[in-house]
This record gives structure tokens, sequence and C-alpha cells, in this order.
């Protein structure tokens, strides 16, 4: 049985992987912080924040085989805070989706190295590639700098049959897309996606295994937007 550690699990895409690998035979560690994860088949909730090292390192000290690690947990950037300094915003929208993707790749390195097989995924976003609004140049720079991290960690754990991809969702129908985003602006979305609608979760979640199981992919960014981004 193949061991993944989902980050971020306790709700949207990170539970739609966590259901999505466990009926696929993995035992799933669930990553959260604020909300408790819930578990659909063999597996453990890890409750921490994850952009502490500290915490990390008693996460992962949960962690007895590791064959996969996703990246997912974030900061969501809608709306804003009117009360957050612009400092405060860039740090809330960095500290998890960066850093905290930093640290848990660090520790799921070390843990793959050990037995020199493993794979990480980790979940950025168009928004990586595109001009953002005001509001979301921090949300952007975060999921770019992720990019860098998945070649960078690519290219060291290569040596060790590590693989780490990229992915990069547009919009997916989540729990609550249509509570953060008005109706007419949720339809000027739609208008703009070539394929004419959001991304079930059930095909981010395809793509994730995708990157998960080929052996022979690494360093990639995986484009799965319905055409919104085209490269």
């Amino acid at each position: 049985m193949k061991h993944v550690f989902i980050t971020g699990a306790s709700q949207g895409l990170g539970l739609a992987l966590s259901q999505y690998f466990s009926e696929r035979g993995y035992f799933v560690y669930a990553g959260c912080f604020s909300k408790d994860a819930e578990l659909f088949g063999p597996g453990k909730v890890l409750r921490g924040d994850l952009s502490d090292e500290q915490c990390v390192a008693s996460v992962f000290s949960g962690i007895e085989t590791l064959d996969l690690l996703i990246n997912n947990a974030r900061f969501c950037p809608s709306p804003r805070d009117p009360e957050c300094s612009e400092s405060e915003w860039w740090d809330k929208n960095l500290v998890v989706s960066l850093k905290g993707t930093y640290l848990c790749s660090l520790a799921a390195m070390k843990l793959m190295k050990t037995r020199r097989q493993g794979a990480i995924i980790n979940i950025s976003s168009i928004r990586a590639r595109v001009a953002n609004d005001a509001a979301r140049i921090p949300y952007g720079a975060a999921k770019a700098g992720q990019l860098n991290l998945t070649v960078s960690f690519a290219a060291e754990g290569a040596p060790y049959n590590i693989r780490v991809n990229a992915l990069l969702p547009g919009v997916i129908e989540t729990e609550n897309l249509n509570a953060r985003v008005p109706p007419e602006r949720l339809a000027e979305v739609m208008r703009n996606i070539p394929l004419g609608r959001a991304a079930r979760m059930e095909e981010i979640c395809h793509a994730a295994f995708f990157l998960a199981e080929n052996t022979y992919t690494t360093g990639i960014a995986l484009n799965c937007s319905g055409g919104l981004l085209m490269d």
C-alpha cells in the first residue's frame, strides 16, 4: 500500500484528493490546521501549522512511510481582509503556499531519500503565470514561487528517483465557489474559459493521480485549466 500526505485536506480540493487517492488504495495522511480532516479509508489525521518549522517536524514524526507528498495547503486570497496592511497581506499569502511548501518538501525529501524513491506534487495555480489584480499579486507570487521550488527539488531529487511536479488548475467547482464569487462575476469568468465551465474536482484529482503514478515525469507544471491558460 502506498502512503500519501495531503496538506490542506480538510476541505475543497484537498478533501477531494484525500477521497480520490483513498479510493485508489492509498493510505492517506490527511493534513489539517483549523478544521478537522475526514478519512475515507486507511489513514491518519495530522494536525499542525505547516508554516512553522518545529510544527512541520512534529507532523512528519507521525509519518512512518511516505511515497507521495501533495502540497495543497494554501491561503485563500478572496475576499481580501480590508484591515490587513500590505505587509500583513503579503505574509498571509506567502507563509502557507510558499514557506509551507518549502518546509514540507524538505521533510518529505529526507524521508524519501532513505528509500530512494518518492514523488511530490505542488498544487500551484495558473495565477503563477498570468497578470493578477492588485489583491491577488501576493497570491500569484506565492504560486509562482512554487514553480521554482518544483524544478529545484526535481533536480535535487532525481538522483534518488524522487519526482517533483506542479499542477496548475484554473477555476474549480468547490463547495464555496459560489459563496466567494458574485454570480455576475462567475458568469464572466466562465465565458472566458474556452471549455466553458469550471473544472470538476475529479478532473483535477485525475491530473494529480497521473503525476503521482507516471514514473518518468519530473520537473513539469501540468496546466489543467480548461484552456484558460494556453502555453
